[in-house]
């Protein structure tokens, strides 16, 4: 063997050697990874009465639970892929300068609207950020209406469902939301009466400034609307999830 071939393998040799070490000693400790991710059946509960009051066999009731706890799991795991994909596209073309009107162009080509590509991306924004495998589940498959709530209270309520992520479930989730929302309004309340003394209002003038407070907010009047309307067709077994 020539000298230069020596020095040659000997060269590659201490480049293995060296690659080995590196890798070793940047592999990231996982503790329990086997463990982190549940099972969809943990997460997300079906009662038997959904299936039940149109029939009583068993077997046939566990299959039809089971079959829609499957297609959760496909749409939740479909709507953060075209989430993913959004989030790269409006990412690239803004790192790259691009015209005006091609990313909306993208859009309308894969026959999204800019509202609806603008809720996929927050829902992976929030997936991407969520530490925890089973609030990152979760995530995947909340309503729309969640989604745009704990987007805006994010810095606040996800260190929170980390917190708790080892008993965490969907009904769990929806419940901390909900106390949550029902604390800022009961807080903007507060600061709207306080705005309200301020400006010398009492009495009937309170009612009339939170009209016009709803009409400067139509948005949220309407969500609360929408919310009544929820929780009437729920008490009427009419209750209709979204993702």
């Amino acid at each position: 063997m020539s000298t230069a071939e020596e020095r040659f393998q000997a060269m590659m040799a201490k480049r293995k050697k060296t690659k080995e070490s590196v890798e070793k000693e940047e592999k990231p400790i996982i503790v329990n990874e086997k463990n982190s991710k549940k099972d969809i059946k943990e997460i997300f509960v079906i009662e038997d009465s959904v299936f039940g009051d149109f029939t009583n066999d068993v077997e046939l009731i566990e299959y039809l639970k089971n079959k829609s706890l499957e297609m959760l799991k496909i749409q939740g795991n479909n709507i953060i892929m075209l989430g993913k994909n959004l989030t790269e596209v409006f990412e690239e073309l803004g790192r790259k300068g691009s015209p005006d009107g091609l990313y909306l162009k993208y859009l309308e080509f894969n026959g999204y609207k800019k509202d609806t590509a603008l809720r996929l991306r927050k829902r992976y924004e929030l997936f991407k950020k969520s530490k925890a495998d089973v609030v990152k589940q979760i995530i995947a498959i909340l309503p729309v209406r969640s989604i745009e709530q704990l987007y805006k209270e994010q810095d606040s309520v996800l260190p929170e469902l980390e917190k708790k992520s080892e008993n965490l479930t969907y009904k769990k989730m929806l419940d901390m939301l909900k106390k949550s929302n029902e604390a800022i309004e009961v807080k903007e309340k507060k600061e709207d009466e306080k705005r309200a003394d301020d400006a010398g209002l009492s009495g009937n003038y309170h009612r009339v400034y939170d009209a016009d407070r709803c009409r400067n907010d139509s948005e949220k009047c309407v969500e609360k609307d929408c919310g009544r309307l929820w929780d009437h067709q729920g008490k009427n077994g009419k209750k209709k999830r979204s993702i």
